[in-house]
């Protein structure tokens, strides 16, 4: 009798190898699926900053005027993206455009009695908001701005 000379894969090795591969592609899933959900709170956070650097701008141009040394200021959503100075936001959760006519976003600037100006941010995307600071103040203090504070609307 001649020696068997098949090199293949018994059916068991075979299905031990597509096991262990399930197993590795389910945890890569759960990984990638937790890396994106990072990356859209960072996004997000990012969208608030943008809000943060347009009202800076609109400072800037001159287009607020404080007439009293503890004044503040709000500049809407509507306002900075109509002005010009900020493209429309797109909601990283959702992927949609942020509606200038329904989205209540804002920048509140309030000018100090050393005439310095504090900016706070309060965004509202589709699902997820970035308002709530503490129990007494709606706003975020833009340097205060993180993932941490992300709310479900």
């Amino acid at each position: 009798m001649l020696p068997r000379m098949n090199r293949g894969m018994t059916l068991f090795e075979l299905l031990a190898v597509i096991v262990i591969l399930g197993i590795v592609a389910s945890i890569a899933v759960i990984i990638v699926t937790n890396v994106i959900e990072k990356m859209r709170l960072h996004a997000f956070v990012s969208d608030a900053y943008a809000m943060y650097e347009a009202a800076r701008l609109h400072v800037g141009a001159e287009k607020v005027e404080f007439l009293e040394p503890r004044s503040s200021e709000t500049l809407t959503y509507k306002q900075l993206v109509e002005d010009g100075v900020l493209e429309p936001i797109k909601d990283p959760f959702t992927g949609n455009v942020l509606s200038t006519e329904t989205n209540r976003s804002y920048v509140l600037i309030k000018k100090d009695e050393n005439g310095r100006l504090n900016y706070f941010i309060c965004l509202k995307g589709e699902t997820k908001q970035l308002c709530s600071y503490s129990d007494t103040q709606a706003e975020i203090p833009v340097d205060e701005l993180s993932t941490s504070l992300i709310e479900d609307n």
